[in-house]
């Protein structure tokens, strides 16, 4: 019966859109989870994630490039929808540049950590790769010790959920320096440390923290925690995070000990954590050692300072 009802309201979506309600009441009618539509497109060789699929159903970004339409066509014959009845509610592309359409774009998470192979596995133990949350705005603040080595990063984060039902934040974490102990958390704010997946020859970490309250789509919350690294680690030569998708600020903090201040460094954006940076503009080294950064709105990819010691 409510499949039917769903039927019905796709008929009228479909004339008058717009597309992420057409496409939302489509899945619904169908009654195949974004899952079960992720596999049955990549059997037909068309690879969109779990994320992507919920943010085009949610308006949070929308189908532009050709294989993302492409996919878009496939899922019209995979959800009973007429052909061309959902990429007519795209009309025509819109133009591209630097900073055209940003916030159309969602970042595959298999690309922005398109070098760590065993990250898959790692998401796939913790049961998803998607947590349901947008990560609005971020605030990294960084420690080094004399021998230029991390020894503390804390992390602030403010947290919208982009769906019913979202309990817990993913926390990708990657480090420099394989035969170093791992970080531990401590400090962990309005939420739980849950489990820890990793792969000590990176080394990469997969962590889960359990929100203090389970989230509506469109609630927020603000979570806190701190890494604290081992002692006689290798000198850092970067800080940073990855956003598969559009946020509206990210800070970042980093202080050098006295003893170790390098000579130059520079704010960078990358399309992945390790790729070579789009773009480098110096930063300022203050007197006491500290370096910042303020990254308005950043679209998918990496942002990162980067320094040189010598």
């Amino acid at each position: 019966m409510q499949q039917r009802e769903h039927a019905a309201d796709l008929l009228d979506l479909l004339r008058t859109g717009p597309f992420e309600a057409a496409l939302d009441c489509a899945v619904r009618a169908s009654g195949l989870s974004l899952e079960r539509i992720r596999h049955r497109l990549a059997e037909r060789g068309v690879e969109v994630s779990v994320t992507t699929l919920s943010y085009w159903r949610r308006g949070r970004s929308r189908p532009e490039r050709p294989r993302s339409r492409q996919a878009v066509r496939l899922l019209e014959e995979l959800l009973g929808v007429p052909t061309d009845g959902l990429v007519s509610l795209l009309g025509p592309r819109r133009p591209r540049g630097r900073w055209v359409n940003r916030d159309s774009e969602v970042l595959e998470t298999a690309h922005l950590w398109r070098e760590f192979v065993s990250l898959p596995e790692l998401l796939a133990e913790l049961g998803s790769t998607d947590d349901g949350l947008l990560r609005v705005a971020a605030h990294d603040s960084y420690a080094l010790d004399a021998q230029g080595a991390g020894t503390r990063l804390t992390t602030r984060l403010t947290l919208k959920a982009t769906r019913d039902g979202v309990d817990r934040c993913v926390v990708v974490l990657r480090g420099e320096d394989p035969d170093r102990a791992l970080p531990e958390f401590a400090d962990v704010r309005n939420a739980r440390l849950g489990r820890l997946r990793s792969d000590r020859s990176v080394p990469l970490v997969v962590a889960e923290l359990f929100l203090d309250r389970t989230l509506s789509e469109g609630g927020t919350t603000l979570i806190e925690y701190t890494l604290r690294f081992p002692e006689n680690g290798r000198r850092a030569e970067e800080c940073g995070r990855g956003f598969p998708a559009p946020a509206l600020l990210y800070t970042l903090e980093v202080a050098f000990h006295p003893d170790a201040v390098p000579v130059r460094c520079r704010s960078c954006f990358s399309t992945a954590v390790t790729g070579e940076p789009v773009t480098g503009e110096p930063v300022w080294i203050s007197a006491a050692g500290r370096v910042h950064a303020v990254f308005e709105n950043p679209g998918p990819g990496f942002r990162s300072l980067r320094w040189e010691w010598s």
